[in-house]
């Protein structure tokens, strides 16, 4: 039978890896968490050994490497499980957002705030563009007009 409190037993419970895991299970399996309608509600499972036990999650995932890291599905319309999951900065992680709208240019592709840092332009600027339904090359190749210019 698993333990769900072994974390407890073990002395792990401080740690960031645990913060990980519970923070991982609150956001799929918790109704009442704040980001479950993210998660749990739009069907994101976690893997069975992993809900049932801290140890076999730490086991599969090694320990976390730093607080600038959280865990992170490789493919998210897959849930947690071991196969999918990596640690990854928040700063990279924040680029595989469901809401991230990538654009293939002359051959390379990136998310739109990507491309108006690298062009010098706002990214607002870019998704209007996209709204009004611009093609991937006009939106990044039209100059952006200034005003009072």
């Amino acid at each position: 039978m698993s333990n769900p409190q072994g974390n407890i037993k073990h002395g792990h419970h401080g740690t960031l890896t645990y913060a990980r895991w519970k923070s991982m299970l609150q956001r799929c399996c918790n109704p009442n968490a704040s980001n479950y309608r993210y998660y749990g509600a739009k069907g994101v499972t976690v893997w069975d050994a992993w809900r049932e036990s801290f140890e076999a999650f730490r086991e599969d995932m090694g320990e976390c490497p730093s607080p600038a890291m959280t865990l992170e599905r490789l493919d998210n319309t897959i849930g947690y499980r071991p196969d999918n999951c990596i640690w990854m900065e928040r700063s990279q992680q924040a680029r595989n957002r469901s809401n991230c709208v990538h654009l293939t240019h002359a051959g390379r592709t990136m998310i739109v705030a990507d491309w108006a840092k690298g062009l010098g332009v706002s990214a607002n600027a870019l998704r209007q563009r996209l709204v009004l339904g611009w093609s991937a090359e006009r939106t990044l190749t039209t100059p952006i007009k200034r005003r009072g210019r």
